[in-house]
């Protein structure tokens, strides 16, 4: 019987979550990257970040819920990635093991 927590194997889903996951770590490192460079401030980056969303009339309470959803979907990514923890560990054990 298959968990009902568990996503179903779908080939064209593994595509999009790799694709994903390599523009993830490319933005990711490029966004660190410049914030290296540029001595920038955890804080005054993420303000930068939230920026990038385009709200013509920034308020602080606009602000409050862009954080909340924010939050809301850091959470959730979260909980996926616990999910997928076991997995994602022993496939990297086994791809050590196969290094050796």
């Amino acid at each position: 019987m298959s968990d009902p927590n568990q996503p179903a194997e779908d080939a064209e889903f593994e595509a999009f979550a790799e694709e994903y996951e390599e523009h993830r770590s490319a933005l990711f490192e490029i966004v660190s990257d410049y914030a290296d460079e540029q001595e920038l401030d955890d804080g005054l980056l993420v303000a930068l970040l939230l920026d990038l969303d385009g709200t013509e009339k920034p308020s602080a309470t606009g602000l409050k819920l862009e954080l909340d959803r924010f939050l809301k979907d850091a959470g959730d990514h979260v909980r996926e990635v616990k999910q997928g923890a076991e997995e994602f560990i022993a496939d990297i054990k086994q791809a050590r093991e196969e290094e050796n």
